[in-house]
């Protein structure tokens, strides 16, 4: 019979023995460090607490000033005045205008564009408007561009491209020196510049630039051209040296004198003694004879 053995009785652990507690005395000073972080604690919230109010507080009143100067219209005057008060302090810091540099023009003109300007020395370099100052050089006359820049920072720079003279204008019996954009140039004296093409008529003197661009693209008739003549402010008749009219179309132009410029490599129509060349329409040349001629030669006189 087999014997049954007993397992041996498991040991109780040994429990470990607890540290002993510590003693009040040495247990004071944490306490006392515990009460003075959470007293910390407490100011730096409350200070947190002050200043979150303080900044809104003063949000409010600028708010309300900024109201009431908006309310009693005083927003812009305050806003100026903060303007000049920052331009005068950075003129102080040598941020003011001390030189004044004009090119493009002759001395007497650079002097002319100074005092028209109205700047003067010592003014803040940030109370000068150049957009403002460009608008008053370019009222001049003579002045067909102007670009002016600040410099900074004591100078202003002035480029000035005048108007010159491009052609003589008749209108109602007189005759004037206009420049590109059609702008009579008051001073300059036609007799002085023979050799400028001449435009007649209402609205010829906006219209010549176009016209005399063409015109050089085709140095035949142009050598040949005494006077441009505009004929009811929408088209040209061009008056030869021999007294030869070519009528040009409203459109088209371009193609009109090449069509002409053909016709005289071929045939000499430019030194036909005739009263005029008709090209107003498309592709096509009409040429009328001089009336005398025609009764001459039998023909009926009729408009081109």
């Amino acid at each position: 019979m087999s014997k049954v053995k007993r397992a041996p009785a498991r040991r109780k652990p040994t429990r470990r023995k607890s540290p002993r507690k510590q003693t009040a005395a040495a247990s004071a000073p944490r306490r006392f460090r515990n009460w003075v972080e959470a007293r910390l604690r407490g100011a730096r919230y409350s200070a947190a607490n002050a200043a979150r109010l303080f900044a809104g507080l003063a949000a409010a009143l600028i708010l309300l000033i900024l109201g009431g100067f908006f309310i009693f219209g005083g927003l812009d005057d305050l806003g100026a005045s903060a303007e000049r008060m920052a331009a005068n302090r950075m003129a102080a810091m040598g941020l003011a205008i001390d030189i004044i540099e004009v090119s493009g023009v002759e001395p007497e003109q650079a002097a002319e564009v100074a005092t028209t300007i109205s700047v003067f020395r010592g003014q803040p370099m940030l109370n000068f408007n150049p957009n403002a100052a460009r608008a008053e050089v370019e009222a001049l006359p003579w002045v067909r561009e102007a670009s002016i820049v600040r410099l900074w920072p004591d100078r202003i720079a002035v480029i000035i491209e005048p108007r010159a003279e491009f052609a003589l204008w008749q209108i109602d019996g007189d005759i004037h020196v206009i420049d590109r954009d059609g702008a009579v140039l008051g001073e300059a004296d036609a007799n002085e510049w023979p050799d400028l093409p001449l435009v007649v008529g209402f609205g010829a003197n906006e219209e010549a630039e176009f016209l005399i661009e063409i015109l050089e693209h085709h140095e035949e008739i142009e050598s040949r051209v005494s006077a441009m003549v505009r004929v009811g402010d929408r088209r040209w008749n061009l008056r030869l040296v021999n007294g030869l009219d070519i009528k040009l179309p409203e459109s088209e132009v371009g193609a009109a004198l090449a069509l002409l410029a053909a016709m005289h490599a071929e045939r000499g129509v430019l030194r036909l003694d005739a009263e005029s060349i008709d090209l107003r329409q498309p592709g096509e040349m009409i040429l009328r004879a001089r009336p005398e001629r025609a009764r001459a030669a039998g023909m009926e006189e009729r408009e081109a």
